[in-house]
């Protein structure tokens, strides 16, 4: 009896330790109604930062959310750097999207600049921390008269 009552502390406490629990996704918004989603919150890492961008964004292979994947370190004179691409699909006038930005402050805020080399496009802003709201969830609605590349199927 005693044994299983230890077992069952010894669990308790290495799923409630304050270093074990799974940190709570941390978002950002470059643009109204346009949201960057990662997984885990943006400090210096060694390890990748997963997510994705979603909002009010140009559907594209009848998709409205792409995985995003980067890194993020802490730079002595520009502060907190997050660089990351955002793997929209390859299809019509679509392509996969480069960011890098800075973040400092309290909600973390600052600039960035994307670009996306396929369709020549870039631009620049200020990004800010907000609440994460609810991802869509994604199911493909292909343009008609198209194929999943966005090609012309006629």
């Amino acid at each position: 009896m005693n044994i299983k009552r230890s077992i069952a502390v010894l669990v308790s406490a290495v799923l409630l330790a304050p270093g074990l629990a799974m940190a709570a996704p941390q978002c950002f918004s470059p643009f109204s109604g346009v949201y960057i989603r990662f997984e885990q919150p943006v400090t210096d890492s060694a390890v990748a930062r997963n997510g994705r961008v979603f909002g009010a964004l140009t559907s594209c292979a009848g998709l409205s959310s792409w995985p995003v994947v980067g890194n993020s370190y802490h730079s002595k004179t520009d502060g907190l750097v997050v660089a990351f691409r955002a793997f929209t699909v390859d299809a019509g006038s679509c392509g996969a999207v480069d960011w890098i930005g800075t973040l400092s402050g309290k909600p973390l805020s600052g600039p960035f600049q994307l670009f996306n080399e396929r369709t020549n496009f870039g631009n620049s802003g200020t990004w800010t921390q907000v609440t994460c709201p609810k991802p869509p969830e994604e199911k493909a609605h292909p343009t008609p008269g198209v194929d999943p590349l966005g090609n012309s199927t006629k």
